[in-house]
């Protein structure tokens, strides 16, 4: 199931404009930063200025860098364009 969600996220990540370097270091970020603590949330579930504002609060909590920060955000607006697009299936099934 893991190994699902890794590849859907992958080819959802940059059909949406991030380049296969990019998917992959965001999806990085997200797993060594936010899912080192908690569970992967369901991206559609929450508008996008609740995301920016869990961003901007989890930033500081991790040391995030501004670059990383700012991959790790184009990281998970590519996955919920992608939802979007795909009528909310695929990269979160967690």
């Amino acid at each position: 199931m893991k190994l699902t969600f890794v590849i859907v996220a992958i080819a959802m990540a940059t059909a949406a404009g991030l380049t296969p370097k990019e998917t992959a270091s965001g999806r990085k970020l997200y797993a060594d930063k936010c899912g080192r603590c908690h569970k992967a949330f369901k991206i559609e579930k929450y508008p996008a200025p609740a995301w920016n504002m869990w961003m901007n609060q989890m930033t500081a909590k991790t040391k995030l860098t501004q670059k990383e920060a700012d991959l790790l955000t184009r990281y998970l607006q590519s996955l919920r364009t992608s939802l979007a697009e795909n009528g909310g299936s695929g990269a979160s099934q967690h």
